[in-house]
């Protein structure tokens, strides 16, 4: 009788759409099969009219551990990802966009912690967000603290609820799926996958870098994206609302950041779409806001909604 392969203990799944210049760059930095071994890796072709495809064959045939998946047409990154999600063998499942990349390493500190952690559901890491623009910043989630989902809201994990820079367990991902169609896909979908996580592992090993490969960062704003934007995030405050890590200061926080969404969907042709909330203006001064949330607090307090409308239209005036 023949012994039964051990299951491959992590899948990364990389869609690729365009990304000819990068994705050598992308790949390279994943590491060699001498120090990943235990990986195997999903790239999705997802009907590139560039050479991306061509370049994902040719990796493939140089690497077993790749697997190719070539769409016969073009269903975006949210369609991409399932299709991987779908084709995973791995124990745990990561993702990588293929115009980003790991630092050196990163992959085989990932591994390792999987292994002295077998009790953590997803791993969380540090990400360079914003990589290659002046308003770059880093982000670290933690120094190995083993929390729960109440402890990331507490932490709020959820302004940085990426899929690149987390491992997840494959199960966590049974029955959840990304929407296709939507932008802003990660804020729809992470929350209710960590939602099934019993223990998260937030460490400060391994970085993955989140490049920005324009001169702006919001350059390509529509009104489709503002919207999908300030829905995803809506949707998050809906189903948290009454969550008793989701504290009033931080309920208020979340709901004045959402009004900058708002802001932005408003001057792209939008409607109102946030509900309304009773602000504490005091007690939302005193947690040190930025200056601008401050104004929106005030304003809000005073005139309600009518404010975002007036900041929308002075925006609009001073960016002609």
């Amino acid at each position: 009788m023949e012994p039964v392969a051990e299951q491959t203990l992590l899948t990364i799944i990389i869609p690729v759409y365009n990304v000819e210049e990068y994705l050598d760059f992308c790949l390279k930095s994943i590491g060699s099969k001498e120090q990943t071994a235990d990986v195997e890796i999903i790239l999705v072709d997802d009907a590139s009219p560039d050479r991306s495809g061509r370049l994902c064959d040719e990796w493939a045939a140089r690497d077993a551990r790749i697997r190719v998946v070539h769409c016969t047409e073009n269903g975006g990154l949210s369609k991409a990802r399932n299709v991987g999600i779908g084709l995973a063998t791995g124990k745990y499942i990561t993702f990588v966009d293929s115009d980003d990349y790991l630092a050196s390493d990163t992959l085989e500190v990932l591994t390792g912690l999987l292994r002295e952690h077998p009790d953590a559901d997803v791993v969380e890491y540090p990400v360079h967000v914003h990589h290659g623009h002046e308003e770059a910043y880093m982000f670290v989630p933690g120094h190995g603290e083993l929390i729960d989902y109440s402890g990331w809201i507490a932490r709020k994990g959820y302004y940085h609820c990426y899929a690149w820079n987390k491992v997840f367990r494959a199960t966590l991902w049974k029955g959840i799926c990304f929407p296709e169609g939507k932008l802003f896909e990660d804020i729809y979908t992470i929350p209710y996958v960590l939602q099934k996580a019993r223990r998260i592992l937030l460490t400060d090993k391994g970085l993955y870098y989140y490049c920005v490969r324009t001169k702006s960062i919001t350059q390509h704003l529509t009104q489709r994206s503002t919207h999908d934007l300030l829905h995803a995030n809506l949707d998050f405050y809906n189903t948290h609302l009454h969550h008793p890590a989701f504290t009033a200061t931080a309920l208020d926080e979340f709901y004045l950041s959402m009004c900058n969404h708002q802001i932005m969907y408003l001057q792209y042709g939008g409607h109102i779409m946030l509900p309304g909330r009773k602000i504490n203006l005091c007690r939302t001064l005193a947690d040190r806001q930025s200056r601008s949330q401050w104004h929106k607090a005030l304003l809000y307090t005073l005139f309600g909604q009518r404010s975002l409308i007036w900041y929308a239209k002075l925006r609009n005036r001073f960016n002609k």
